[in-house]
């Protein structure tokens, strides 16, 4: 067997299975998933002093994706107090004009009414002419969804949660929303 630096360098894994030198010099078989279980073990999360794997709380509270339906880009079914901030870029699908945006979501403890949502276009192209955001709300429990509506363009979207009082609750979603949840939602005015 050749010197590590004489084996051959790759970018990828085509194969289920991974050829490892254990301890003793000795060759081990282990599965992809395995693998990447066994590094997500022994290595920590990254931090702003160390590199590492990104922790899965910052996973939830970020997605990215390209969209031909609306999307539900944040969602609550809790009566406690929500104190929310997003940060969304929006683009026209195949990299056109982009605008960012910054949403606030605040309510509090008890309130089942729509919570107060304010949205400001902050950066990038004009805002679009046709409003894209909206939001669906169940005032009998409190539930509310905002909607990503998609219009005549596919957009790609990125979320982010900026800040927010339920870090271990909070996500984004960008899951499919019905048409009827879409028709019966009220647009968000954009600031400037």
């Amino acid at each position: 067997m050749g010197k590590l630096n004489d084996s051959t360098i790759v970018n990828s894994i085509n194969n289920e299975y991974v050829l490892l030198i254990d301890s003793n010099g000795l060759p081990v078989r282990i599965s992809k998933n395995n693998l990447a279980e066994a590094i997500r073990s022994v290595m920590n999360e990254a931090t702003e002093n160390n590199k590492g794997l990104k922790s899965p709380t910052d996973v939830k509270l970020e997605k990215r994706m390209e969209t031909t339906v609306s999307r539900v880009i944040y969602e609550s079914e809790r009566t406690t107090s929500i104190s929310t901030s997003l940060l969304i870029s929006l683009a026209f699908f195949g990299g056109g004009p982009m605008a960012l945006f910054y949403m606030t979501i605040n309510r509090s403890t008890n309130v089942l009414k729509t919570p107060t949502i304010l949205l400001n276009h902050i950066g990038g192209a004009s805002a679009p002419a046709t409003p894209r955001f909206k939001v669906w709300s169940d005032e009998s429990t409190g539930r509310f969804k905002i909607i990503l509506e998609r219009t005549q363009f596919t957009p790609a979207v990125n979320v982010k949660i900026m800040n927010t009082i339920s870090p271990s609750t909070d996500n984004i979603p960008l899951t499919e929303v019905e048409q009827s949840e879409v028709d019966a939602a009220t647009y968000i005015d954009v600031g400037a």
